[in-house]
């Protein structure tokens, strides 16, 4: 058994490895090889004498920064061994290897098992990333119970007015790369640790995504875009995936965030994961509840002399790899989750709202 650095050939004995993701070979150049921020494919590749493929843990590079400052960073995913391989501790020398690309690595979405495997590592998982749910579908005792705490959280804030303050529209594209930009360049600083949200990487993460279709809730306030959230809507579910904006903006945030629930009146449950208060807050105030359970984040930081700082990530669903997974295996399952069709006032027919819903 040896570490090999990566190079093609070596690709399609990795896919036999992940061949539980059955749409893994439609998705790999755009999640591996074309990197927003032109940074190299490093995965951690293990093979036997025989050049065999035995363990695999991918990694999706980024640019982020700490408090406006550049951080090393980098997501872990697909973390793979061999079934013949399994309990010889190959898993140890993959994570060692996978230490030594950043000074944070980071996993979100985590398993059972990897949660146990993780923590006797060294990594920590970060508690301040919660659910948030919008349930119209009262099909039994639980959901009506919820329904009661989704109206209470309403009732609790409706004394702020949010109509009026922006231009919001809803888009099956990003405002122009210069437009988003700006937003960004305006935004980056008021946060602590996060993923540039760049024209570049939201270009690649929801518009370029080769299977599935995002929309995109823009605001305006005059000629200046003042925020974007991004939504995915599949089967009756509307997750909401991602935010580029102002780190405090609560007016901005509850008014994207409204559009949404207007917008697809239709959809029986309405979605989001963010380790973002202040968005957190919001979505309490527009009638969503937050459960008990967590998503599991967590993160290992390397030895160095540059150690970040003690700010929080901003983390969204979408910066999961777990997120691209899912929007690949909705969109190659058998029910067409978008329609390529243009119908209903010229609007695609996963973006068009139910205009006979309540």
């Amino acid at each position: 058994m040896k570490q090999v650095d990566w190079h093609p050939k070596y690709r399609e004995g990795i896919l036999r490895l992940l061949g539980d993701v059955p749409f893994k070979p439609a998705i790999w150049e755009w999640q591996f090889e074309q990197n927003p921020f032109g940074k190299p494919f490093t995965p951690v590749i293990f093979v036997d004498d025989n050049d065999r493929v035995v363990g695999f843990n991918g990694v999706m590079p980024i640019l982020a920064t700490d408090r406006g400052k550049p951080l090393d960073a980098l997501w872990s995913c697909d973390f793979y061994i061999a079934p013949d391989w399994r309990g010889k501790k190959l898993g140890t020398h993959i994570k060692a290897a996978l230490h030594q690309q950043a000074n944070q690595v980071m996993a979100f979405g985590v398993s059972d098992k990897a949660c146990d495997v993780l923590t006797h590592l060294g990594w920590k998982r970060y508690e301040d990333i919660h659910t948030y749910r919008l349930i119209r579908k009262r099909g039994s005792m639980r959901n009506w119970a919820f329904t009661g705490l989704q109206v209470l959280n309403r009732l609790l804030g409706v004394t702020e007015k949010v109509s009026g303050h922006f231009t919001l529209e809803v888009q099956s594209h990003l405002p122009a790369a210069q437009l988003v930009d700006e937003l960004w360049d305006r935004s980056a600083s008021g946060y602590g640790k996060v993923v540039t949200r760049n024209h570049a990487y939201l270009d690649w993460k929801y518009q370029r995504h080769p299977l599935a279709r995002y929309a995109f809730v823009r605001a305006w306030r005059g000629e200046t875009l003042a925020g974007v959230l991004v939504v995915r809507y599949h089967g009756g579910q509307l997750r909401i995936v991602d935010y580029c904006g102002p780190a405090r903006d609560q007016l901005l945030k509850r008014s994207l965030i409204r559009a949404c629930r207007k917008h697809w009146r239709h959809a029986d449950q309405i979605t989001a994961v963010t380790s973002d208060r202040e968005l957190g807050t919001c979505l309490l105030q527009e009638g969503f509840f937050r459960p008990r359970s967590q998503p599991r984040f967590f993160i290992y930081t390397g030895d160095c002399s540059c150690l970040p700082s003690d700010a929080g990530w901003f983390v969204m669903a979408g910066d999961s790899d777990g997120e691209l997974l899912a929007a690949s295996a909705d969109a190659c399952e058998g029910r067409r989750p978008f329609s390529t069709s243009v119908e209903n006032g010229g609007e695609p027919g996963w973006l068009r709202p139910d205009r006979e819903s309540a």
